[in-house]
């Protein structure tokens, strides 16, 4: 199969379709027949994965429920950074907190690597996992990795252990800025904007389903000695 240039501007459509979260396939709208095509067509895979990687991106899959899933490479301009977080006022502790918050949703919901291969819907509620991360703290505290993640993890997880649980707002409910629910609910809506999580209310207002998206993100990642203490303290939890 020879390419031409309206390959090339299909294969960019279909990138940039994994880059708007909000995007979900059919199969009979554009994005289901690009997805199609990436499936079926060897020529036309290699073609979306070679521009992608001109980008920074990589390809970690086409699941059906969620399209195609891009991240990024070291350096790429579409790098996800801390700072985009939706709250434009967070200080340095609020982004460590915030890192031990996706690392800890990470843990709670593929804590077996046989998790990482299963469509099973994962679903997550803030109190609940603000419960699990307070009961894996000391085991968060005692890792010993020297890797810039691991290091990062025990200091939030001494900034997390000081915060209190729950903060009431002034004149609306929900938490306020200062606790660890907020600091939760931060996390999780941060992912709903990038198609890693989406809201379940018929299960509770602090309810969240996980994607298929943030499950290849998490396949993805190298782990360290901070999100396999997470895991254990899951694992465990699981056995009580």
């Amino acid at each position: 199969m020879s390419i031409s240039l309206e390959d090339v501007r299909r294969a960019a459509e279909l990138v940039t379709f994994g880059l708007r979260h909000g995007a979900r396939p059919t199969d009979g709208n554009p994005y289901g027949l690009l997805l199609h095509r990436y499936r079926t067509e060897a020529a036309f895979s290699d073609l979306v994965d070679v521009l992608a990687s001109g980008l920074g991106l990589v390809v970690l899959g086409t699941p059906a429920r969620t399209g195609i899933v891009v991240t990024t490479q070291p350096g790429s301009v579409f790098a996800i950074r801390t700072s985009d977080l939706r709250s434009t006022n967070m200080g340095p502790e609020d982004k460590l907190v915030a890192g031990l918050v996706t690392l800890a949703i990470a843990a709670y919901a593929f804590p077996h690597p046989r998790d990482l291969d299963s469509t099973d819907v994962k679903i997550v509620e803030v109190v609940a996992l603000d419960a699990f991360i307070r009961s894996a703290i000391a085991r968060v505290t005692a890792t010993t990795g020297e890797d810039g993640n691991d290091a990062q993890a025990r200091r939030a997880a001494d900034v997390y252990d000081r915060m209190s649980a729950f903060l009431p707002k002034a004149n609306q409910a929900g938490p306020a800025k200062g606790c660890t629910q907020w600091a939760i609910g931060e996390v999780l809506g941060w992912l709903v904007d990038r198609g890693a999580a989406r809201p379940a209310p018929t299960m509770g207002a602090t309810t969240y389903q996980l994607t298929d998206r943030f499950r290849l993100l998490v396949a993805d990642i190298g782990g360290g000695e901070a999100l396999e203490a997470l895991r254990t303290a899951r694992r465990e939890s699981e056995t009580t």
